[in-house]
C-alpha cells in the first residue's frame, strides 16, 4: 500500500509545516520536518510525528500559533499531549490539540507575568468529567516538570473542559454550557423536591451523571432508541418523578433547542424516583 505524500506548502517552523495533500491542506508536525524545506517539495515521512487535518478556521489559527509560539514550545506541548492521550487512552480530535496547545503556551506566559485565575468548577468537573479531569490532572502534571513551573490545581479545570470538548466532538464545545445546564437541572430538582443536593454525596453525583450523559446523547444527536417499547406506565408509577422530569425536559428543550425523545424521559423518570427514595 502506498504512502500519502504530503507536500511543503509553508514552512511555519522548524517543527511544524502546512501542507497539502491533493486539494486538502494539513499541519505536519515533527522533529526538524521544516528544516531545509521548501514549497512542493515532499515531506520525509520518516520525520512525521502527527499529521492534523483541520477545519479550515483551526488551520489558520494553528498557522499562526506555530508561527507566534516558540518552535520548541509548539513542539513539546503537542508531545505532552500525546503522551498523556497514550498513556490514558482517552481520544482527542484534532481541534483538541490546538485549543490545549493554546490554552498551555499562555497559561505559561500567565504564570510568568504573576497573573492568576482561580477555577470555581473544579470540584464540579471533577465529579461530571472523571475521566478528562484525570486526563488533565496526569497533562498538568508533565507540563509542570517538563518547563520547570508550578502551574495551579486549578488549571486542571480549564484543561477539563478543552478535554471533554475534544473526546465529545459531537457536542459542538459546548462544554460551558453544558456544564451550567447541568447544576440549573439540579436546581429544578433541588426545588420541586425541596431538599439540599450535596455534591459530595452519592445520591447526587448519580443524578448529575445521569443528567451529563442526557445533555451528551442529546447534543450529540445520539439518544436511545424510541423504537423500543415505551413504559409508560412508569409515568403512573412514579408520577412525582414525572412531574420533576417534564421541568427538567422543558429547561433543557428550550436552552438547546432540541427534542428529548419519550424513551429518554422514561429513564430520567427512573433516576428521580430512585434519588425521590433515597432521601
Amino acid at each position: 500500500m502506498s504512502q500519502i505524500i504530503y507536500r511543503v506548502k509553508k514552512v511555519l517552523n522548524n517543527n511544524v509545516v502546512l501542507a497539502t495533500h491533493g486539494f486538502n491542506e494539513v499541519i505536519v508536525v515533527g522533529l526538524g520536518i521544516g528544516f531545509d524545506a521548501r514549497p512542493m517539495k515532499a515531506v520525509p515521512h520518516h520525520k512525521i510525528e502527527k499529521v492534523f487535518e483541520l477545519q479550515r478556521e483551526d488551520l489558520v489559527k494553528t498557522t499562526q500559533l506555530a508561527m507566534e509560539i516558540p518552535e520548541a514550545d509548539f513542539l513539546n506541548l503537542y508531545r505532552l499531549i500525546s503522551a498523556t492521550v497514550e498513556e490514558t487512552g482517552l481520544a482527542l480530535d484534532p481541534h483538541a490539540y490546538i485549543t490545549i496547545v493554546d490554552h498551555i503556551y499562555f497559561a505559561l506566559q500567565r504564570i510568568k507575568s504573576g497573573q492568576d485565575i482561580r477555577n470555581m468548577m473544579l470540584f464540579d468537573l471533577k465529579i461530571l468529567y472523571d475521566d478528562a479531569y484525570q486526563f488533565s490532572a496526569n497533562l498538568l502534571r508533565r507540563i509542570n516538570e517538563t518547563f520547570h513551573v508550578t502551574l495551579p490545581e486549578d488549571e486542571i479545570g480549564f484543561l477539563t473542559m478543552h478535554v471533554v470538548n475534544g473526546s465529545n466532538s459531537d457536542i459542538n464545545n459546548q462544554t460551558s454550557r453544558m456544564t451550567d445546564a447541568i447544576f440549573d437541572c439540579l436546581n429544578v430538582v433541588r426545588d420541586y423536591y425541596l431538599i439540599p443536593l450535596k455534591l459530595d454525596q452519592l445520591q447526587t453525583q448519580r443524578i448529575m451523571i445521569h443528567i451529563k450523559m442526557l445533555l451528551i446523547r442529546v447534543l450529540g444527536s445520539n439518544q436511545v432508541d424510541d423504537s423500543e417499547k415505551v413504559l409508560y406506565n412508569v409515568f403512573d408509577e412514579f408520577e412525582s418523578a414525572y412531574t420533576c422530569a417534564k421541568q427538567i425536559q422543558k429547561l433543557v428543550e428550550h436552552r438547546f433547542d432540541v427534542k428529548i425523545n419519550t424513551q429518554e424521559l422514561v429513564y430520567l423518570t427512573i433516576h428521580l424516583n430512585r434519588l425521590e427514595h433515597s432521601r
